[in-house]
């Protein structure tokens, strides 16, 4: 079989945690049931060596001391709710706040942190459930999550689904630290994203508006260019958050299409993301550090990887003239991600 499963080891509160392998061609991929997080993928650059484009430490105990949420699936809710509440209905939910007065990424005992089931779906495709109990982290209802990793030729698909017997809010998305170079700095990848917008942002990085125009400023990856090549220019949103930290409002609003494409300045390793949800969170990874067990050794740090998060902006819940994200009965979550590779 092209899957296996293996034991992977336990949380720092004794949960046992499996290792799924998934191979197909020349690509190979390892998740674990933590959080569904990607722990490897491979891929042959242009010479036909085989890299590791991700970011990972070495054991599940390692993700959960470091932080950063690397690889992990993110939710129930990515991105940021300000003031860790919103509304459905006119009733008020508070969430767990888990950075500052925020809520970050789902909170402090998001999906991210839950163990899921899996299940062999394929001879290429394994299915990660969770259900997650109404109140938990502040969100209503019982939400039942199937995420199916499927590995094909291409790259790696991410299929995320889910139902709700409460009116919810739901963004799900993977927080992958991709360096295709296999490590080193990822400021000189190329990036080229299909936005004529992103979503400014306060210093508490909470949207201030949905949209404002690229053009002219250093958010405009229209035409493709090396990630640090205005990263460091005098630029109030850079200089807010230390970097790019900011959803890009993608240009066609319908169907699975090309969102970015990022390429390894020296593997030339070519990776493109596709997705269905109409907005991407550029993120150079300016907080990551490693106080240790990264993988093979390595020390991580600051811009050293770079995260394509497929999502709704932050603080949607709290902006429906952004467009109605609530997940109701009877409704069904249903979104994709792709990255294809190629050299």
């Amino acid at each position: 079989m092209s899957v296996q499963i293996t034991p992977f080891g336990s949380t720092q509160d004794g949960r046992a945690v499996e290792k799924v392998t998934l191979r197909q061609g020349k690509i190979e991929a390892e998740v674990m049931t933590l959080g569904a997080a990607i722990l490897s993928l491979r891929v042959p650059d242009r010479s036909g060596q085989m890299v590791d484009v991700v970011l990972g430490y070495e054991t599940p105990a390692d993700y959960e001391r470091n932080g950063g949420y690397l690889g992990m699936l993110v939710g129930r809710y990515a991105n940021r709710i300000s003031g860790a509440a919103f509304s459905i209905d006119g009733k008020v939910y508070h969430l767990a706040a888990n950075e500052g007065t925020k809520q970050l990424h789902g909170g402090p005992e998001g999906f991210s942190f839950q163990i899921f089931s899996v299940e062999v779906v394929g001879e290429n495709a394994v299915a990660f459930r969770y259900t997650a109990p109404d109140g938990e982290n502040g969100y209503p209802g019982n939400l039942s999550l199937t995420a199916t990793y499927t590995l094909t030729e291409k790259g790696l698909t991410l299929h995320y689904e889910a139902v709700c017997d409460q009116p919810t809010v739901c963004n799900i998305t993977n927080h992958s630290y991709f360096n295709l170079n296999g490590g080193g700095t990822a400021m000189d990848h190329l990036l080229w994203i299909d936005a004529d917008s992103f979503t400014p942002v306060d210093a508490e990085s909470i949207p201030t508006a949905l949209a404002s125009p690229v053009e002219g400023t250093p958010f405009d990856f229209r035409q493709e260019k090396p990630l640090g090549r205005d990263i460091d220019e005098p630029c109030e949103q850079l200089e807010l958050v230390g970097g790019y930290d900011h959803n890009f409002v993608l240009r066609r609003e319908e169907g699975l299409r090309l969102a970015a494409r990022l390429t390894g300045d020296r593997s030339g390793i070519v990776m493109e993301t596709w997705t269905d949800k109409p907005g991407m969170q550029l993120y150079t990874a300016n907080g990551l550090t490693a106080a240790k067990g990264a993988k093979g050794g390595a020390t991580y740090g600051r811009r050293m990887g770079v995260c394509l998060e497929t999502n709704f902006p932050a603080d949607s819940p709290n902006h429906p003239e952004w467009g109605d994200i609530i997940l109701r009965p009877g409704e069904r979550y249903d979104y994709t991600t792709e990255y294809r590779f190629y050299s």
